[in-house]
């Protein structure tokens, strides 16, 4: 049996793993980033914790990918997106958070293209 590897899943892993330490660590400058109002509850930590798990996902599948579920990261990748663009649209935060939807749609697509070759 050959194993896959899909080197943008470790981009992916970095992604998320920086994301989830600054959540995890220091949510409100990331907020400020994107324009989002500074949190004082638990909640942004805890969803940094859940994000920083997901690396640990993320590692394993670029290491030993099964093609089914790396295509279904893809999908699910580029719901979020369209997501943070509807919450854009709809006013709900700033359309500075587009940049987080088009960082995650280009790792989502060069997965894509991995899965295809």
């Amino acid at each position: 049996m050959t194993i896959k590897t899909y080197p943008s899943l470790y981009g992916q892993t970095i992604y998320v793993l920086l994301s989830g330490l600054s959540l995890i660590f220091i949510p409100n400058l990331l907020l400020g980033i994107f324009g989002l109002e500074p949190a004082h509850e638990v909640w942004i930590r805890i969803m940094g914790l859940l994000v920083l798990i997901l690396s640990i996902y993320y590692v394993q599948m670029a290491k030993y990918g099964n093609d089914k579920v790396v295509a279904a990261t893809v999908w699910g990748r580029l719901s979020f997106c369209v997501g943070l663009v509807i919450f854009v649209l709809l006013g709900l935060v700033k359309p500075a958070l587009i940049g987080f939807a088009l960082a995650e749609t280009a790792l989502a697509l060069w997965t894509l293209r991995e899965l295809k070759s």
